[in-house]
């Protein structure tokens, strides 16, 4: 019996993201920390795997730390709707003198690092 032939999974969040962390890593200034971590994908078992672990849902999509302080990038297509965890989890920060923002193309990211102080001159 021949295979089914396995179609494509568009991510344009993914993609979106992975050309933002390509561009933002080339204009951050050298002591500014960047990571991100996958907490979609996998199944209801990966998903029950990182919430035991200790994954929270809401969280900013990229996480960056500079001389103590936090900030969090969440990543949205154009038409990309925030969560009501997204919400939340933004709001907490926010309390806790974070920084947070939305960004849903490159040129918007780049506007809110620099708006951060977070970019070399």
């Amino acid at each position: 019996m021949p295979r089914k032939k396995r179609t494509k999974r568009k991510e344009p969040e993914l993609v979106l993201q992975t050309e933002i962390v390509s561009y933002i890593r080339t204009i951050l200034k050298d002591k500014v920390m960047l990571t991100a971590f996958p907490s979609g994908g996998g199944g209801m078992i990966r998903g029950g795997k990182l919430k035991r672990a200790g994954l929270v849902a809401g969280w900013p999509d990229l996480q960056l730390v500079f001389k103590g302080r936090y900030y969090g990038l969440e990543i949205k297509t154009p038409i990309g709707i925030l969560s009501p965890m997204q919400k939340k989890i933004h709001k907490q920060l926010v309390s806790n003198n974070c920084k947070v923002a939305v960004a849903r193309s490159v040129e918007q990211a780049k506007e809110i690092v620099v708006d951060w102080g977070l970019v070399k001159c």
